[in-house]
């Protein structure tokens, strides 16, 4: 679409790899975006790519494994559904099938993963914002962008964290990538 660098899966990978050693190069961490690049906005609804995993590997998620490769700090995840992938029509990124299984297995990602905006309609129409962000966690997300109500997501990770939901390792996971 009109949100990428184009069709072509080795180009984009050129074309991302180029930018990011840019912004490095002035001292800037980049992200790449919306993991896994199906393509789709799910921004105002929700979004669903019918790709299967081996499908995405050949296409899609060609500049995200360079990045990975070349040792990107952010990688976003988005919202869009993939159903072919993780067997249910939940956001990718509220999935462990993709965030953890895919990014960080199969990939080897060991970076920050931060969602897209979680006040986006794929999300806020599914789930309440303590719902998502304890869903985006536990998916192996690191940071949670604009939650549709940042306090109620708060306090949702919160309660997930002292009811035993999220563990306390789990955080210190997603801090020490962070730090």
């Amino acid at each position: 679409g009109d949100r990428a660098f184009g069709a072509d899966a080795n180009a984009v990978a050129d074309m991302v790899s180029a930018e990011l050693q840019g912004m490095e190069s002035m001292g800037v961490y980049g992200a790449v975006k919306f993991f896994p690049g199906v393509g789709l906005d799910a921004g105002g609804g929700s979004a669903v790519s019918n790709r299967t995993a081996e499908e995405l590997l050949a296409q899609e998620l060609v500049p995200f494994k360079r990045a990975v490769e070349e040792g990107v700090s952010f990688i976003m995840v988005g919202h869009a559904a993939l159903p072919q992938v993780t067997g249910d029509n939940v956001p990718a990124s509220l999935s462990a099938a993709v965030v953890t299984d895919l990014l960080r297995g199969q990939l080897g990602y060991d970076g920050i993963v931060v969602t897209d905006a979680m006040s986006a309609g794929a999300v806020t129409g599914a789930y309440n914002s303590d719902t998502a962000a304890v869903m985006a966690v536990t998916a192996g997300a690191d940071m949670i962008l604009l939650p549709a109500d940042y306090e109620t997501a708060y306090n949702g990770l919160l309660t997930a964290v002292n009811n035993g939901t999220i563990t306390e390792e789990r955080i210190n996971e997603s801090v020490t990538r962070i730090v």
